[in-house]
């Protein structure tokens, strides 16, 4: 979630970009403008670049949001005097449409980030385009390399802020998965997640419970995701109009109660709860086993896909 900021420098104002590194934050120089177009491009960047890291980690709507933020890219680098709005819709089967990150860039790409890239010379412009696509790499790069279980070398990677709360929008900070889903990840393993494929393993487990869930209400079931214990609470129906149905409980940490010193890469584990009778675990799995769940629960779990 990379933030601008305005550096006053003589009769001229310099906006900066600044991330988290793997020790301490890292600036670079974006472009120099006058003071009143400076403080207007650091907060739509700002807003543009945190939307977009948050809806890497959590969102569906993420492949949508970076062909539009490439399409931006695009214009400020062809010839063409004016910047158009960018349409920016989420695809039919796109279920976080609604949330609040992608909402929000909607609004912005069609309203005030042509405006502003209107009023600047194309050497400006070009400046952005070489930032947005900077900050847009950083983002591939991390979907490519955190599902592996490795960190980056380079310690000022950009990927060194994936999955945090972003810093000036505060996305992720409140509310229920997926739009709370950083806050759930620092309230359950704490703040001292440093590594980012750390946070990336503890993001596939909160993004399974969100997911399990969603899947237990299209198969006609009820279900709820839970931050003490993190668990996904489901009630799944054994027919057709069975409203009591089987109840499942899908938990993150072993002992049952969140814990700072709980390992992320932990496997989730099942248990069915019968009326009267002790709970029984079914399995443990790890949160990517898509065909292992679809095997202890039932089909229906396939129903929603598991974003990895």
């Amino acid at each position: 979630m990379t933030s601008y900021s305005v550096l006053p420098s003589g009769p001229r104002y310099t906006v900066l970009a600044t991330w988290r590194g793997e020790s301490a934050d890292v600036s670079t120089k974006v472009t120099t403008l006058n003071d009143e177009m400076a403080y207007r491009l650091a907060p739509i960047l700002t807003q543009l670049s945190e939307n977009a890291w948050d809806a890497a980690a959590w969102l569906d709507t993420t492949p949508a949001l970076e062909t539009a933020i490439s399409q931006v890219i695009e214009q400020l680098r062809s010839p063409a005097e004016s910047v158009i709005p960018i349409d920016l819709t989420a695809d039919t089967g796109s279920r976080h449409g609604d949330q609040w990150s992608f909402i929000d860039t909607q609004d912005l790409l069609a309203t005030e980030l042509p405006k502003i890239m209107n009023s600047m010379t194309r050497p400006q412009r070009l400046t952005i385009a070489d930032e947005l696509a900077s900050d847009a790499a950083a983002r591939a790069e991390a979907l490519q390399l955190l599902p592996t279980g490795l960190d980056p070398e380079d310690v000022t990677s950009r990927i060194w802020q994936m999955c945090e709360v972003t810093r000036s929008e505060r996305n992720g900070q409140t509310g229920p998965l997926p739009e709370g889903a950083a806050g759930w990840l620092v309230r359950s393993w704490g703040p001292y997640l440093l590594s980012p494929a750390m946070r990336w393993g503890a993001r596939d487990r909160l993004v399974r419970i969100e997911q399990l869930v969603a899947a237990c209400r299209a198969h006609g079931g009820r279900g709820g995701a839970d931050d003490d214990p993190l668990q996904a609470h489901l009630v799944v129906p054994r027919h057709p109009g069975d409203f009591e149905g089987e109840v499942y409980y899908v938990t993150v940490h072993e002992d049952r109660s969140n814990s700072w010193d709980t390992d992320p890469f932990h496997p989730m584990t099942i248990t069915h709860k019968s009326f009267g009778q002790e709970a029984q675990v079914l399995g443990k799995l790890d949160a990517a086993d898509d065909d292992g769940f679809a095997e202890v629960l039932g089909g229906w779990t396939r129903l929603v896909p598991f974003r990895r």
